[in-house]
């Protein structure tokens, strides 16, 4: 699915929101922004969190794949003291068995708190 405007809002940017192998799912970056709107739907971890996972959600089942099909998670935090908040609120909204994951601290664009790429797998038809 090649789409210039993404879950950034309405700013054209040059890469794709999703591309796919026969059995993996990339999907690029997401962040905590109302997919209507394109506005941020919050200011605070937990409000961009949900969000965000809730934009995986939605971009894995334009696919028929869900976040039980997640295999690797990549996350990026704008601040080491929302480690342990964001992991609260991970473990209350990714099922288990929990994806391989790697979490990095970065600047982050847009005033974005969060950032989440996944890869999962497709099913099989």
């Amino acid at each position: 699915m090649e789409n210039k405007i993404n879950s950034y809002g309405t700013e054209v940017v040059p890469f794709s929101v999703t591309t796919q192998s026969d059995t993996l799912l990339f999907i690029s970056g997401q962040g905590g922004f109302d997919p209507i709107t394109g506005e941020l739907a919050a200011h605070d971890l937990e409000g961009q969190t949900v969000r965000t996972i809730q934009n995986v959600a939605a971009i894995l089942s334009q696919s028929g794949v869900t976040l039980e099909d997640i295999l690797k998670v990549n996350v990026y935090l704008s601040d080491r003291k929302h480690y342990e908040g964001f992991n609260r609120i991970y473990a209350e909204l990714i099922p288990r068995p929990y994806p391989a994951r790697t979490l990095v601290y970065c600047e982050l664009n847009f005033d974005l708190l969060v950032e989440i790429d996944v890869i999962a797998r497709l099913k099989r038809k």
